[in-house]
């Protein structure tokens, strides 16, 4: 009896002649709309997840062949913090997605190369802080978004980088780039372990001076000003706003 009253809440019976004598010919009722809906609505959410992973799985793969055709092997360092971008930003589809499997009324969210409130310049992505942390928490914070501190390693990107700067900071002139001496003093090295290339040391000042003010550790960790559009070494222990950055993803 149940399973009778189950099945008659979805749907409904009506009598129709035929030759034979009345025949029962189901009839959809509003709850098998419904249910008609939904199925729909699933086989949408389905759709979009797969897009959604074919489209990861193959910005993985174009990134890796490119990283390993572009002048030959990039050092493992280079490589793992992009492949580290890369999982951050499959996590957050992957939240996305859920967030909108919860309601099939929601608005699909536009795809774009660089996450919410990040700069799309050039084949990157930049994000401008707005709170100021100390070198370390810092090179942390922009790890935990799947990017890292600013490497500027051409003239072109250091001053498009410092323009955006200038722009966003206002009176804050300074911001942590991912340029350190750390681990030996005097050896600049970035984030990622490459050398420099171009330096942008502001010579007014004679940086990188290393000063006795920076204390015992001295200053290891480097700033870009706006203001001069130069760099200076300072103690890692200083506050500043911060500029991370990562590769943006090709949609096309």
């Amino acid at each position: 009896m149940e399973d009778r009253d189950t099945y008659r809440s979805l749907q409904e019976f009506s009598e129709e002649p035929t030759r034979d004598g009345n025949e029962l010919v189901l009839q959809h009722s509003p709850g098998s709309q419904g249910l008609k809906r939904g199925v729909e609505c699933l086989r949408s959410r389905a759709a979009l997840l797969v897009a959604l992973l074919v489209s990861v799985c193959t910005n993985i793969i174009l990134t890796v062949l490119l990283i390993t055709m572009d002048r030959g092997v990039s050092s493992d360092f280079s490589l793992g913090l992009k492949v580290n971008s890369l999982q951050k930003r499959y996590i957050q589809l992957c939240d996305d997605y859920s967030s909108l499997g919860q309601s099939c009324s929601q608005t699909v969210k536009q795809c774009s190369e660089c996450p919410e409130r990040w700069l799309h310049i050039g084949d990157q992505c930049y994000y401008f802080s707005n709170d100021k942390l100390d070198w370390m928490k810092s090179k942390a914070n922009c790890e935990d978004m799947g990017a890292h501190l600013t490497i500027l390693h051409s003239m072109e990107q250091h001053d498009t980088v410092e323009k955006e700067a200038k722009r966003i900071g206002g009176f804050d002139y300074h911001y942590w780039i991912g340029l350190s001496d750390i681990d030996k003093e005097g050896d600049w090295r970035w984030v990622d372990n490459t050398t420099l290339q171009h330096k942008y040391w502001d010579q007014w000042s004679s940086e990188p001076d290393n000063h006795l003010s920076g204390g015992e550790h001295g200053e290891d960790c480097a700033t870009l000003n706006t203001h001069s559009k130069t760099w200076f070494d300072v103690p890692c222990e200083h506050i500043y706003k911060r500029i991370c950055q990562m590769a943006a993803i090709q949609l096309n």
